[in-house]
């Protein structure tokens, strides 16, 4: 796709404005640089334009919606991620995060911010992709006609986002006016079966990635893109056997590969942008020139997912690797990260990638006793991991406090830790990295679960599922496809992708969200307590906490779905609400 910068499109009111005064056609001076919406929409590069805007204003809503959600966080990923078993918001005490945690606690209302802010990032993406697509529906050329095709299957992604998160949205194929009100649509099959009809209808005039290397075919809306929103579509529809085939043209494309297991820690790193595992990532480039743009740079994501450093003293500093600060928002669940290593093993490139466990942080990461290092390089040349006595009984390393919502692990997959993560753009840093949308990871574990569902017990379906769990070096690797299989593996591999909870909806697990025990643990240092000569993880659950406090906990006929946002009903009386709210 060619480069262009972003065009600001104006509505239809600025061109029509109307003053009053007996002078208004003295007033009425063209505005210079800017063009009208009769004026634009006509050709090849009107078409590029409008795409652009398309991409530009999705990543921007789905990565930070400062006007809902404030200076916190990326409103899409803490949708799709907030409400799984698999991890633990947590942030400085009860106080922090309360709106987030809500969300996560199961005992949001019609209210909540997160609930608002993903049901509007996904209707602001596609109003700027009706904008295009019904501003040139009679328009055709190669160049429109792809353009339109790209928009085309953005939206069918919001729609299909919605429909899983929401059940019946509205389908909406029109720019709509203050007076729209448009209806639930019938049902989410009938949604998802539309999700796959738009993307079929896309797919002749889309771009396919040229190879595996191909970084720009990661960058924008492709075939094989297309194909695997139709067959998660039809997953949620429960046609497995349209979705089989859907994820079979992507798979035999040979277009897309998972990444090495030694590169597993560059996944969502800078130096994993455009790796052959990416199906579709918002292409995000760090500019000092641009305004604003370092501090869009994935939104507060080095803040949102960095380690809480108020609770290890100034000791991880040291490591220029890292960035300087943090929220502590996020960390793996304590159940979780004890399944995921008696899963796959200690020593698994997976676990190793995903999460470091106590001792990792206090031996793997440079604390000021180990030395003064300039920078990363001196890091890598100067400073060797690994436990020593002189580290083991350091004082200086280590919690400094309680560590507030931690059960001994820490986010790693999550954290800056690459040079060139950090571009420091700001006063702690800009995480260089890319939103992505999906790995080449989830399409092979939905299409083994396709096959799983069909009964089948070998064949391409296990070899697939073979290829994540070696690409791991898991311990454990399955000698049979099932669909239980499918789902313990997909459990530990699309950590922090968006899947866990939306699946655990899908296949009925609510016994599982049901007695998921959100309990908050406190770590602390054996060490520090005096209890003994060397570090060692102490644990304990926090007894005062309120965070599971009556109302809170999954609700069978109620939680499977989100409440369509109070401001939405209210505006819109066309719009029925889900049950239980």
């Amino acid at each position: 796709m060619k480069k262009y910068n972003y065009l600001l499109l104006l509505s239809a009111v600025t061109a029509a404005t109307v003053f009053t005064s007996c002078d208004e056609d003295k007033l009425d001076i063209p505005q210079k640089g800017v063009a009208s919406i009769e004026d634009f929409y006509k050709t090849d590069d009107d078409a590029e334009s409008a795409l652009v805007t398309v991409y530009a204003d999705t990543y921007d809503n789905f990565a930070f919606m400062g006007d809902v959600t404030g200076w916190n966080y990326s409103p899409y990923l803490g949708l799709i991620n907030w409400m799984g078993d698999d991890l633990i918001l947590a942030g400085s005490d009860e106080g922090d995060c309360v709106g987030e945690r809500e969300l996560h606690d199961f005992r949001y209302t019609t209210s909540n911010s997160v609930v608002q802010a993903g049901y509007t990032l996904f209707y602001r993406s596609i109003h700027k992709c009706n904008l295009l697509l019904n501003n040139m529906a009679d328009l055709s050329s190669p160049v429109i006609d792809r353009c339109k095709a790209e928009a085309r299957v953005m939206r069918a992604f919001d729609h299909m986002m919605l429909g899983i998160y929401w059940g019946t949205p509205p389908i909406v194929t029109e720019v709509l006016t203050g007076a729209s009100q448009p209806e639930n649509c019938e049902s989410q099959e009938y949604l998802m079966q539309w999700v796959a009809d738009e993307c079929d209808a896309a797919l002749p005039y889309l771009e396919e990635r040229k190879d595996v290397n191909d970084k720009d075919g990661c960058y924008k809306i492709t075939k094989g893109f297309a194909n695997a929103v139709k067959g998660k579509a039809l997953m949620w529809k429960k046609d497995y056997s349209g979705a089989k085939a859907a994820f079979e043209q992507v798979i035999n494309s040979n277009k897309y590969a998972l990444v090495p297991s030694e590169d597993m820690c560059k996944i969502g790193h800078c130096n994993g942008k455009g790796s052959p595992e990416i199906v579709f990532e918002f292409n995000v480039v760090g500019s000092t020139t641009v305004n604003n743009l370092g501090n869009r740079q994935m939104g507060n994501f080095p803040y949102t997912f960095n380690w809480r450093f108020e609770f290890l003293g100034d000791g991880p500093k040291a490591d220029k690797r890292l960035n300087n600060s943090g929220w502590g928002w996020i960390n793996p669940d304590k159940k979780w990260a004890e399944d995921l290593i008696a899963n796959d093993g200690l020593e698994s490139a997976r676990r190793k990638a995903w999460i470091l466990t106590y001792d990792e942080l206090l031996y793997n990461i440079v604390w000021p006793s180990d030395g003064n290092f300039a920078d990363y390089d001196d890091v890598a040349t100067n400073f060797v991991p690994g436990r020593t006595d002189a580290k083991a009984t350091d004082k200086g390393r280590g919690v400094s406090k309680e560590y507030y919502g931690n059960g001994g692990y820490f986010c790693w997959r999550t954290v800056m830790h690459e040079k060139g993560d950090n571009l420091g753009f700001n006063w702690c840093g800009t995480w260089n990295a890319n939103f992505t949308i999906m790995r080449y990871a989830e399409v092979l574990l939905l299409y083994a679960e396709a096959c799983a569902q069909l009964g089948e017990t070998g064949g391409k379906g296990l070899e697939v599922l073979n290829m994540i769990q070696n690409r791991a070096k898991s311990a454990h690797v399955s000698s049979s496809l099932s669909l239980e299989e499918v789902k313990n593996e997909k459990r530990f591999e699309m950590w922090q992708d968006g899947c866990r909870f939306a699946d655990l909806v899908r296949w009925n697990d609510l016994e599982t969200l049901k007695t998921a025990d959100h309990v908050i643990y406190i770590l602390d240092d054996a060490l520090r307590l005096g209890q003994a000569s060397e570090h060692k993880a102490v644990v304990k659950v926090d007894a005062g906490s309120t965070f599971r406090s009556k109302g809170a906990g999954f609700q069978v006929g109620k939680h499977e779905l989100l409440p369509f946002p109070q401001t939405v009903v209210d505006l819109n009386k066309a719009l029925k609400q889900n049950p239980g709210w």
